[in-house]
Parts: C-alpha cells; sequence; structure tokens
C-alpha cells in the first residue's frame, strides 16, 4: 500500500487520543474513514471536522465488546464502501491498582475492552479482507505488552494477550494476503490516564510521554510498509532494550520510582482535610 487513496480504514477507539489523531492521519492520506467508538456525538462533530478539511469520514458509534453489534456494524461497512482495506484495533482502557486489591469486575471490563473487543472487530473484518485478499490489521498494544509496570497489571496483561494473538493470527492471515503488525507506543499524552479507571486508587506514574499524533503518523506508516512491529519512539524503544538487557535492573528501577512517587504523595497536603 504505497498509497492510502481511495483505501476503506476502520479506526476503533477513534473518539478521542491516538485514535482520533489516526483517523484524521488516515483522512489526510486520502482514505475514508470510518471512525467506531461508543461516543456517536463525538463522532459525529470528528467526522464533520474531516470533511470540512476534505476528507471523507463515516461515523459508526458501537460498543467493541459487544460482539453481535460488531459484527453487524462491519458488515454495514463492508457494503456501503465495498470493501474494508485496514482495521486499526486502538480501542483500549487501562486500570490503576495493585494487585491485592484489584476489583474482579473492572479487571473483566479491561479484558472486555483491550483483548476481547480487539478479538470481535478482528473476526468481523476477516471475512471481507479475506475475499479481497488483502488486508492490514493494525493491533495498538503499548511498551507494556512487552514489558511489565507496577500497579497497572490488568492492563499489561491485556497487552501482553495482544502480542500473542497478534503473532497468532500472523501466521493464519498470511495465506490470505493479510498482514498483522502490532505498534507498541510508551505513555502518550492523551485522557488516558484521567479516566476514573486510573484515577481511583492512586496517582499515575510520571513518565515522558509523545503525542497521539506522532503514534498517529507510525501507524499510517505501519499500513503503508505492513510492518511485523513497530515500537514508538527513542523512549519506548530504550525502555524495551533496558528489560531485554537486564529486566532485574528495570525491576529495580520501576519499583524505585514508584516509591519514591508514593512517597511525594504521602508528603503532599490534602486539600480536603482541615488544618
Amino acid at each position: 500500500m504505497a498509497s492510502m487513496s481511495g483505501n476503506v480504514v476502520v479506526v476503533t477507539g477513534a473518539s478521542t487520543g491516538i485514535g482520533q489523531a489516526t483517523a484524521e492521519a488516515f483522512a489526510r492520506e486520502g482514505a475514508t474513514v470510518v471512525l467506531a467508538a461508543r461516543s456517536e456525538g463525538r463522532l459525529m462533530r470528528i467526522a464533520g471536522d474531516i470533511e470540512q478539511a476534505g476528507g471523507r469520514a463515516v461515523p459508526m458509534a458501537v460498543d467493541v465488546t459487544d460482539r453481535s453489534a460488531v459484527f453487524e456494524k462491519m458488515n454495514e461497512v463492508a457494503e456501503a464502501q465495498g470493501r474494508i482495506d485496514v482495521l486499526v484495533n486502538n480501542a483500549g482502557i487501562g486500570l490503576l491498582s495493585p494487585v491485592d486489591d484489584m476489583d474482579p469486575e473492572e479487571l473483566k471490563r479491561v479484558f472486555e475492552v483491550n483483548f476481547f473487543g480487539l478479538i470481535w472487530c478482528t473476526q468481523a473484518v476477516l471475512p471481507c479482507m479475506i475475499r479481497q485478499k488483502r488486508g492490514r490489521i493494525i493491533n495498538v498494544s503499548s511498551v507494556a505488552g512487552k514489558r511489565a509496570l507496577p500497579h497497572i497489571s490488568a492492563y499489561c496483561a491485556s497487552k501482553f494477550a495482544v502480542q500473542a494473538f497478534s503473532d497468532s493470527l500472523r501466521m493464519e492471515a498470511a495465506e490470505h494476503g493479510i498482514t498483522v503488525s502490532v505498534v507498541c507506543p510508551p505513555r502518550v499524552d492523551t485522557t488516558f490516564h484521567d479516566t476514573p479507571l486510573m484515577r481511583q486508587k492512586g496517582q499515575r506514574m510520571s513518565a515522558p510521554s509523545i503525542s497521539a499524533e506522532f503514534v498517529a503518523a507510525e501507524i499510517v506508516r505501519t499500513a503503508r510498509k505492513g510492518t511485523r512491529e513497530v515500537v514508538v519512539s527513542f523512549y519506548g524503544k530504550f525502555f524495551v532494550f533496558c528489560h531485554w538487557l537486564s529486566p532485574r535492573l528495570l525491576d529495580w528501577i520501576m519499583k524505585r520510582l514508584w516509591t519514591r512517587l508514593a512517597d511525594r504523595k504521602a508528603d503532599r497536603p490534602d486539600p480536603e482535610r482541615p488544618s
């Protein structure tokens, strides 16, 4: 795919953050973008902005955890557009919680969105791509899917599962001319870390962040080349390299950083507590 012009690209989690930036990036390249997320109002606004800028966008309100709804919507897209060339599985949520205090329902929700939702979307587009004998499936994972971090074990586990699923699917899909790619960004400057599940049980760990637009550019580049795996940014590559070089040392560093952050939080006065 040297050019995205004329391609139909489905992006999940397109109402904000990486998903929105990715949809806008593909639209600038001439693709018709299908914006998939739960928030219909936001999707309509983003689609309108893309159309005003000269692009082509189709809002598709759907919850990726609802398998039957996902299949219905993807079939509608395939029939209306005549094809689905690229699927970007981007929808995802996090959970900040130590393992011993993890809520079972919240843990299930993380896997329903990050892992099972990705599988339902993949299953829904595969028949169309197999008929076409071509297609790109791009799964947005994380450096936390290659190296786990403390206090976000559910998120890390879901992304490790995405890595394994992608590796298996890649071998199955190759005979149909379908490539499977994994994109692994580090921390990204989005509202992801401000969601209730990421703030309810403590302060998030500070770390360097990159822009959603930077990640979106890597995803578009991956769609062109069909690259197997991309670890995004120097920081992301360095982090993964450190894990390969000395996982025990990285364990020590991560624990020290988390302890230092917890100590700073304990020393900070509580604005709601009377002095």
